[in-house]
C-alpha cells in the first residue's frame, strides 16, 4: 500500500478542511443562542402564567434583569457545554441542570438579597426555573438534531491503532453522533500489525510519522488504543501535537458513567461506583417514582378509563389483563395492562404458527409479532403503538412493585432465554414501565440487545439517566417507532 498516495491525502484534506476556527465559533454561538432563547422563553411563559395574570405586574422590572442571562451562559461555558464535544446526553443534562439551578439562585440573590427596588414574584422565578430545566435541554436537542447533518458541526478526530479496540472506537464514534466527533484518519502504531488501507471505512494514512501532518491539517483530538501507549514515542508525539487525547480501553461491563480518576502516586486509579446499591440513591429513585408516578397517574386516569371502555364495547370483558412477573429480589408481582388481545388469544398462538411458520421464527427471536393476528380489532394495535396499554402500570409504580425506568418485566418463557448472570442482575432493581433498551431500539432488538442495554442501564444508573430515558420515552411514544 502507498501510504503517501494522493488519494489518501485528498481524503484527509476533505475531512478536515471543512472545520475552521470560524466554524468552531459558530458552533458555540448557535448553542449559546439556543440556550439564551430557551431561558427567555421559560421566563416569558412564567411571567404570563403568574406575574402578569395573578400578580398583575408589569413586564418592565423583569426586562431589567435580562442582562443577567450572561450569568447562565458563563456557567454553561465553564461547565464545558460550549461546544460540548464528547459529552453524552446524561452528562449534558446533569451539567445543564446544575448550572441552571445555580444561575437562578444567583439571579434571586441579586433581586432579593440585594433588595432591588422592584418586588419580584418568587413564584414566577420558581416556575421559570422549572421550565428552564426542561426547555434548555429540549432546545439543545433540537439544535443537535439538525446540526449533526452538517459536516462542519462535528470535530474531526484521528484514531491511533488498528487493533480491535480501534475498530470499536470508530464504530462507537459513528454510532454516538451526539458526541460530536467524526473519525477522518487512522494511524498504525505498531509495525507488527498487518497493514490495511482502511479501518471500518476510515483511511489508514500511515505510521506514527504522520502525526505532525495530521495535527497540522486541523485535527486536535486523538483516540488512542491503550496498547499503543506502551511506547514512550507515542506519548511524546501525542502530547506535542494534540490538545485532547482520549485513551480507549475495555471496561468489561464495569460502569462508565461518573468515573473518578485517582492519582495513586504516579499510578492511575479508576474508581467505579455501583450507584443503585447506595441507599441514598435508592431513596432518590423511589422519590422520583412517587412524584412523577402519582402526577402521571392523575393525568392519565381519563385516558385509561376511555381505553377500557373501548375494549368493553369492541370485545367485552375483562378490561384489564394482569400478568405475573418476577420483580425486585425475585419476588412475584402483578403487572396490569389494558387488554389488547382477543379473549383466549394465547390458546390460538400455536394455530397461527402452524398456518404461518414465519411467525414462529419471529416469535422465537423477539417474543413479539409485528403483525399479531390476536390483537383486538381497531384499538389493539393503536394502544400498543402508543403504549396506552401500559398506563395502568403507573399504579404498580405507586405501590412500589415497579419503577418508572428499569428492565421490563418479561414473562418466564422470555427470561429463560437470558444468561443466569444477567437474570440475577435484573433482579437487583425494580422492573420498569420503560427502559433504556425500549427507547434505544424499541421492539427491533433481540435477546443480545436486551441484555446489553439493560446491563448498561443497571450498572450506570443515575437520576439524570432516568430523566433522560423518560424524555426519550415520550419522544418514542409520540413517534410510535418500533412499537407493536
Amino acid at each position: 500500500m502507498s501510504r503517501t498516495s494522493n488519494a489518501v491525502e485528498d481524503r484527509l484534506a476533505v475531512g478536515t478542511s471543512e472545520i475552521s476556527i470560524g466554524h468552531r465559533v459558530a458552533r458555540n454561538v448557535l448553542l449559546g443562542s439556543s440556550d439564551a432563547a430557551m431561558l427567555c422563553l421559560a421566563v416569558t411563559i412564567a411571567f404570563a402564567l403568574w406575574a402578569a395574570s395573578i400578580r398583575r405586574q408589569p413586564a418592565e422590572p423583569y426586562l431589567a434583569l435580562a442582562p443577567l442571562i450572561v450569568i447562565f451562559l458563563a456557567g454553561y461555558a465553564s461547565a464545558g457545554l460550549y461546544p460540548s464535544q464528547g459529552l453524552g446526553p446524561v452528562q449534558t443534562l446533569r451539567r445543564l441542570s446544575y448550572v441552571t439551578t445555580v444561575g437562578f439562585l444567583t439571579v434571586a440573590a441579586f433581586s432579593f438579597v440585594l433588595k432591588l427596588p422592584h418586588v419580584y414574584s418568587r413564584a414566577t422565578f420558581l416556575i421559570a426555573w422549572g421550565l428552564s430545566l426542561a426547555l434548555v435541554p429540549l432546545g439543545r436537542f433540537a439544535v443537535f438534531s439538525v446540526a449533526q447533518r452538517w459536516p462542519w458541526w462535528t470535530e474531526p478526530v484521528v484514531v491511533i491503532g488498528t487493533g480491535r479496540l480501534a475498530v470499536r472506537a470508530i464504530g462507537g464514534i459513528k454510532k454516538a453522533r451526539y458526541l460530536g466527533y467524526r473519525p477522518v484518519a487512522v494511524i498504525q502504531s505498531d509495525a507488527r500489525h498487518e497493514s490495511c488501507d482502511s479501518l471500518d471505512g476510515v483511511a489508514v494514512v500511515g505510521g506514527l510519522d504522520q502525526i505532525p501532518a495530521i495535527s497540522a491539517s486541523g485535527v486536535h483530538v486523538a483516540f488512542v488504543e491503550m496498547e499503543s501507549l506502551q511506547s514512550p514515542t507515542v506519548l511524546d508525539r501525542l502530547q506535542q501535537c494534540f490538545r485532547h487525547v482520549i485513551v480507549v480501553n475495555e471496561t468489561h461491563d464495569l460502569p462508565v458513567e461518573g468515573l473518578q480518576v485517582r492519582n495513586l502516586g504516579g499510578a492511575i486509579g479508576i474508581e467505579y461506583t455501583n450507584n443503585l446499591l447506595r441507599p441514598v440513591n435508592q431513596a432518590g429513585k423511589r422519590l422520583l417514582d412517587l412524584v412523577l408516578g402519582i402526577t402521571a397517574f392523575v393525568l392519565f386516569v381519563p385516558v385509561i378509563a376511555v381505553a377500557a371502555l373501548l375494549v368493553l364495547l369492541i370485545d367485552g370483558g375483562p378490561l384489564f389483563f394482569h400478568q405475573s412477573r418476577i420483580g425486585f429480589a425475585g419476588r412475584r408481582i402483578s403487572v396490569p395492562k389494558i387488554r389488547t388481545m382477543l379473549r383466549n388469544a394465547d390458546n390460538q398462538l400455536e394455530g397461527h404458527f402452524h398456518a404461518n411458520p414465519a411467525l414462529r421464527d419471529e416469535w422465537q427471536t423477539r417474543f413479539k409479532l409485528s403483525e399479531d393476528p390476536r390483537l383486538i380489532p381497531i384499538v389493539g394495535r393503536f394502544f400498543r403503538r402508543f403504549s396506552i396499554d401500559e398506563l395502568p402500570q403507573l399504579w404498580a409504580v405507586i405501590k412500589g412493585d415497579m419503577s418508572l425506568v428499569g428492565p421490563r418485566p418479561f414473562p418466564d418463557y422470555h427470561l429463560e432465554q437470558f444468561a443466569p448472570r444477567f437474570s440475577e442482575l435484573r433482579q437487583s432493581v425494580r422492573p420498569g414501565i420503560t427502559g433504556w433498551w425500549q427507547v434505544a431500539v424499541r421492539s427491533d432488538g433481540g435477546i443480545s440487545e436486551q441484555e446489553a442495554f439493560d446491563t448498561y442501564y443497571i450498572r450506570n444508573w443515575s437520576v439524570w439517566f432516568d430523566l433522560y430515558v423518560l424524555a426519550r420515552t415520550i419522544m418514542a411514544v409520540v413517534s410510535g417507532r418500533g412499537a407493536y
